[in-house]
C-alpha cells in the first residue's frame, strides 16, 4: 500500500514539475486521481513544506515550494 502511496505522490509532483504551478482540474486530469485523494495527497504535501497553496477567490493554485530537500 505505501507503495502505491508513493506512486501517486510521485505523479503529483511530476506534474507540479511540469507545469511549475496548477490547480486541482489541471492535478486530477493529469494524474488520473481522484478529487478527494488528490486533496488529502496535497494536503500531506503542503504539510511537510514541499507544496505551497495560493488561493484566488475559489481557485486554488499549487506550487512545489523552491529549494525543497528530497528525501
Amino acid at each position: 500500500m505505501a507503495s502505491k502511496r508513493r506512486s501517486q505522490v510521485e505523479r503529483i509532483i511530476e506534474v507540479l514539475e511540469k507545469h511549475k504551478e496548477c490547480n486541482l482540474n489541471v492535478l486530477r486530469r493529469e494524474t488520473g486521481l481522484n478529487y478527494y485523494t488528490l486533496v488529502k495527497l496535497l494536503e500531506e504535501l503542503i504539510e511537510k513544506g514541499l507544496v505551497v497553496e495560493k488561493r484566488l477567490g475559489r481557485l486554488r493554485l499549487f506550487r512545489i515550494v523552491e529549494n525543497r530537500r528530497r528525501s
